[in-house]
């Protein structure tokens, strides 16, 4: 078992960046980056959303609602960033004859 799974690695399709990491090593480094944005991203977005409603609840339009509607966008950028990767290195993987869906 490999050390990161071991701290808790939660991604579901991990046994695919193992097979990548032996078969097509560019595809998994595009995996984990996109899987470590695409988490982060979530993070973030999860945190920003709410407090994103209760600053135009509490104080209306000022600058705190706007620096949060710019960590807002920031999250799904990063969150968008992760799919792209991902799903970059899913291709990758295809083209290198790795087959993703049977993993």
């Amino acid at each position: 078992m490999d050390a990161m799974n071991k701290k808790g690695f939660t991604s579901l399709d991990y046994p695919l960046f193992e097979t990548m990491r032996k078969k097509a090593p560019r595809a998994a480094r595009y995996w984990l980056l996109g899987d470590r944005l695409f988490q982060v991203g979530l993070l973030l977005t999860i945190m920003f959303l709410p407090l994103a409603f209760y600053a135009y609840t509490q104080w209306g339009s000022g600058w705190f609602l706007i620096g949060v509607g710019v960590g807002l966008a920031c999250s799904l950028c990063l969150l968008a960033a992760g799919v792209y990767y991902k799903r970059e290195s899913y291709r990758l993987a295809i083209q290198a004859g790795i087959d993703v869906t049977g993993i």
